[in-house]
């Protein structure tokens, strides 16, 4: 009878251990499902890494970092860590969705700042919306970005009318060009700025001399300059994402005497890669460029010093992914005052934000996205710098 107590009584204690067990096990669980411990938040940086706008995508990204690491420094948000995970799409519309699918796939990822170029912006947009995932593109200015309906999607840049209608604008009223040949890459944001800027010199009564299209990794244009010099233009358009290929061509046509005068967009400011390729012979050159020289605003000046002190000079989008990533911390900073953690919540707080950062104004978005305030700026090279010439403000159709 004593064995059999002794057997009872083990029995008895082991079901209490087994039953304690099972109690911290579900007590765990619930703390990790409820937050009590919860693990890091996520932002996906989406961009070309690598390939030939690997300059201008890691300076990117290297701004993105910086904005994280300053909230990890502060603290994080509602006590948590940011992870910064880095999406390369190689500027290419397929690898831009296979970003985004990896993206949405993980649930700890709050919102994305890129995809940068246009195409990649247009094939990822759907994965996101699907995932209810936020993206900020600092430099997708393809009308089709915001007019597809997406609620997910945000833009910090103008878009191609904008900058288009001021490029035209500046090309007739204050050139006085008459005769402008257009170039751009088959690309989305090429042939999209491209359009614009036709369109805008036409209804000011200028009709272009002829129009010509590259591929993105062509070198030698010595066919399609032969054609442009039958053509007598006194200014030829650029409607080109890659600084390097626009300084070869430029070069190319200098080479040849050609002298008139060359134009292009956003992606083409840049020091190293246009002004100090060209060795000079962009001199005299025009762009337009989406957001004021960071340089002289102010409150960039920070931002700045600390970027070139970690990575040197900047490139043309790294004081505006800082932002987009800034506006982006700030959305989940209030979703989590808010007490709700998710996506859907950050989505919310895009919606309605306002924020003052490095850019100069205060940027809000409208109710399709596109960012409201902004301008264009029109710059002209001079030496080794980029020199201030005129500024419209970045107009969107009704």
């Amino acid at each position: 009878m004593g064995s059999r107590s002794g057997k009872r009584l083990e029995r008895s204690v082991l079901r209490r251990l087994g039953l304690a067990a099972l109690v911290v096990t579900i007590g765990a669980g619930l703390a990790l499902t409820s937050g009590c411990k919860p693990g890091v938040l996520k932002i996906g940086a989406a961009g070309p890494y690598s390939g030939e706008l690997s300059k201008i995508g890691l300076d990117s990204y290297n701004a993105i970092k910086l904005a994280i690491d300053e909230i990890n420094e502060a603290g994080g948000i509602g006590g948590r860590k940011v992870e910064l995970v880095m999406g390369d799409d190689e500027a290419q519309s397929s690898k831009a969705q296979t970003v985004a699918e990896k993206f949405v796939a993980d649930k700890a990822m709050m919102g994305v700042v890129g995809p940068m170029n246009s195409n990649c912006v247009i094939s990822a947009l759907p994965v996101y919306e699907r995932g209810g995932l936020v993206m900020i593109t600092q430099s997708g200015t393809n009308p089709e970005i915001t007019e597809s309906g997406y609620k997910v999607a945000f833009r910090l840049c103008p878009r191609d009318e904008g900058q288009g209608g001021a490029a035209g604008d500046f090309i007739v009223n204050e050139l006085g060009k008459t005769r402008v040949y257009l170039i751009d890459d088959k690309g989305t944001y090429g042939q999209g700025l491209a359009d614009q800027v036709e369109a805008k010199i036409r209804s000011l009564g200028v009709e272009p001399v002829g129009r010509g299209q590259v591929a993105a990794d062509d070198r030698d244009f010595a066919s399609l300059l032969t054609l442009i010099e039958q053509k007598n233009p006194d200014l030829i358009y650029l409607a080109l994402p890659n600084p390097s290929q626009a300084a070869a061509l430029i070069k190319q046509a200098r080479a040849m005497n050609m002298a008139a005068v060359f134009m292009g967009g956003d992606g083409l400011k840049e020091k190293d890669q246009l002004i100090a390729a060209t060795a000079g012979a962009a001199e005299g050159m025009y762009v337009t460029a989406i957001g004021k020289e960071i340089t002289e605003v102010p409150e960039a000046a920070s931002f700045i010093e600390k970027f070139e002190a970690r990575h040197g000079s900047m490139s043309i989008f790294s004081g505006q992914s800082y932002e987009a990533a800034k506006i982006l911390l700030e959305a989940m900073k209030r979703a989590s005052a808010a007490g709700k953690m998710t996506r859907a919540e950050v989505l919310n707080q895009m919606r309605t934000i306002k924020y003052r950062g490095i850019l100069g104004f205060e940027v809000g978005f409208d109710g399709q996205g596109d960012v409201a305030g902004a301008m264009i700026y029109v710059l002209k090279v001079e030496g080794p710098d980029f020199v201030p010439v005129k500024d419209y403000p970045a107009e969107k159709p009704e």
